[in-house]
């Protein structure tokens, strides 16, 4: 059995805000100082393109997203401008999430441009491929090159749960991988911050990779559903196909909530337990990203932990950096006034 390929795209549950598709082309083929030439691929929000620098011919991919609002079945004016509203605060999120992230597994955002009806976020241009194409062309991975990959994701997925974002769409085809053999994820479109003492309740990613929480349509804090995922990848790396697999939603949607993995005969004791530990059902019962990343098989053969190149950070003193308070107004904080009395409450 093959790995099945849904579109770049796909969405859980096609009501939610997460559901939107690009039908407008944008009719600008330079933006600044580059020329946009071949499309690369889609990700859950936009169209991404390769960007060339007239002046030094560097290269980057630029993600294209458009801010018009989309024709809808439904003549109720409010509701399309409500919708176009959540996915311009989700492309902005996107965008200045990503250009706080400093990390070596994680596609680098340098800037967004915003010109007319469209949103242009430049990123670094990875050369290695997808994945998803890399495990397809070797039809699985040995263990050592899929542990050399899974430490890699692992350190990514536990920075970002460091700075309190949560990916919520990790799978195959969102990781890439350079030339260098090191791999990048992309596409932060569907993510989002997070805390531990609330819950989010947006239910979208791809159906083969969502924890069976989003299926039950039940709240969820965050890390569990990437650590989830990050158990589905491990499994298609190892076995060259994903964990659960059906020819109709409903039969997968079944399989998902009822977790039942089984392994080839060629698996060791070792990775068989870890998937174990990050694919259980129940979202408490699961491994934390602590857990799996000091697992027996995620250490062997190297002395040291993994790397999550966090930085070093000062406490919080008084007074507010202003320009900072000024800056988080756009994640939803509410108003400065309000970051600030929140801010000066915690410290």
């Amino acid at each position: 059995m093959v790995i099945p390929q849904p579109p770049l795209n796909e969405q859980v549950f096609p009501s939610t805000p997460c559901d939107h598709k690009q039908h407008t082309k944008p009719s600008l083929k330079k933006v600044g100082s580059y020329t946009l030439t071949k499309t690369l691929g889609k990700g859950s929000t936009g169209k991404v393109k390769l960007a060339i620098d007239t002046e030094s011919d560097k290269k980057m991919a630029v993600k294209i997203v458009s801010r018009k609002i989309m024709k809808s079945e439904s003549d109720n004016k409010d509701e399309k401008v409500k919708t176009e509203i959540r996915r311009e605060i989700r492309t902005v999120r996107e965008a200045s999430m990503m250009l706080l992230l400093d990390h070596p597994y994680i596609v680098r955002v340098e800037e967004m441009i915003l010109v007319d009806d469209f949103y242009y976020i430049f990123m670094e241009h990875v050369d290695g491929g997808q994945l998803l194409d890399y495990v397809i062309s070797h039809g699985k991975l040995k263990e050592k090159q899929a542990r050399h990959f899974s430490r890699q994701i692992a350190s990514a997925l536990d920075y970002c749960h460091h700075n309190s974002i949560v990916h919520r769409d990790l799978k195959v085809e969102n990781i890439l991988i350079s030339r260098a053999g090191n791999i990048k994820i992309i596409d932060f479109g569907l993510s989002n911050l997070f805390s531990p003492r609330s819950h989010l309740s947006t239910f979208c990613g791809s159906l083969y990779f969502a924890a069976p929480e989003l299926l039950h349509g039940r709240v969820y804090t965050g890390p569990e559903v990437d650590v989830w995922s990050f158990g589905v990848v491990l499994y298609v790396l190892v076995c060259g196909q994903v964990p659960f697999d059906d020819p109709t939603v409903y039969g997968l949607h079944k399989k998902v909530k009822q977790g039942l993995l089984e392994f080839p005969s060629h698996l060791t004791s070792g990775v068989k337990d870890l998937i174990q530990r990050m694919l259980i059902t129940d979202p408490q019962k699961r491994a934390t990203m602590s857990q799996l990343m000091s697992h027996p098989w995620m250490t062997k053969g190297f002395d040291e932990p993994i790397e999550t190149h966090l930085p070093l950070r000062s406490p919080l003193q008084l007074p507010l950096d202003l320009n900072v308070v000024r800056n988080m107004t756009g994640f939803e904080f509410g108003t400065e006034d309000t970051i600030i009395e929140k801010l000066e409450s915690l410290i």
